[in-house]
């Protein structure tokens, strides 16, 4: 392996649109990243390709966040990554996260429910609950949350990215909170409406969805999608000791639709 390893950093769900732009952000920067799938492992595969073509290193590693001990595992994978390229684990983040159905909450199943909330809540407090307690008994270190604008402004017919992800903020600052005299930092980053594939493939597959995406864009003041790299680059900061200071934060990356 490369002896220029900065840290390695394990990715969940970076086989996804705004996962692999982390991905290959923090591989650009010297870092080895292990990238977490649940299903999409071609995808998976072609990032860490992509990145070794680059130059880089990345593995990649099936885990489900829903089974505890596939967490554990996949985090001491990362550990063992780590040692094996003479580096420490230096940050994780969840970029994981259901499909989602947007449409009024009135319309939503009780069944339809429970799946987001059991995937999206349970699986990122069991990800990021491990992450904190290996990070707290080796000396702290970062973790990186997405979560969605819509936990700084709510928006009509997307209760199902917003509910769940408000869970999931409250155990990111419940987390920076208990963890933070252990020098365990955790953050979130709250993107708005992102030039990635599942937006462009809403705005044509359903005229609810259609309009939730156009309605946010409506009432941003920067009048354009963002960029998957204007999230990466912010990852990329609050893993970095630049960031030592910053936690239990929520930060928008949506164009000022949340001001």
């Amino acid at each position: 392996m490369a002896e220029n390893i900065s840290k390695t950093i394990a990715v969940v769900g970076g086989s996804g649109g705004l996962g692999a732009e982390i991905c290959r952000e923090l591989a650009a920067q010297g870092h080895l990243v292990v990238i977490g799938y649940h299903s999409r492992q071609a995808p998976a595969e072609e990032v860490a390709a992509a990145i070794g073509t680059a130059g880089g290193k990345a593995f990649t590693r099936a885990v489900n966040l829903c089974d505890e001990q596939q967490v554990l595992d996949f985090l001491d994978y990362t550990q063992s990554c780590a040692k094996e390229a003479g580096s420490s684990l230096g940050g994780v983040v969840n970029a994981a996260g259901p499909a989602i159905p947007l449409r009024p909450i009135t319309d939503i199943s009780s069944a339809e429910f429970r799946r987001i909330m059991t995937t999206d809540v349970e699986g990122s407090f069991n990800l990021l609950t491990s992450a904190a307690r290996i990070m707290a008994a080796s000396g702290g270190g970062p973790i990186v949350q997405l979560l969605t604008t819509a936990v700084l402004r709510t928006l009509e017919n997307d209760a199902m990215s917003g509910v769940p992800k408000m869970a999931i903020e409250g155990i990111v600052r419940q987390l920076a909170r208990e963890l933070g005299p252990q020098n365990v930092r955790v953050n979130g980053i709250a993107p708005g409406v992102m030039n990635v594939g599942i937006v462009h493939s809403s705005f044509t597959a359903d005229p609810v969805a259609e309009s939730v995406i156009q309605s946010c864009l409506d009432r941003t003041p920067m009048p354009r999608m963002g960029k998957p790299e204007e999230i990466s680059a912010l990852v990329a900061f609050l893993l970095s000791d630049a960031a030592a200071y910053i936690n239990g934060q929520v930060i928008g990356v949506d164009g000022g639709y949340s001001a």
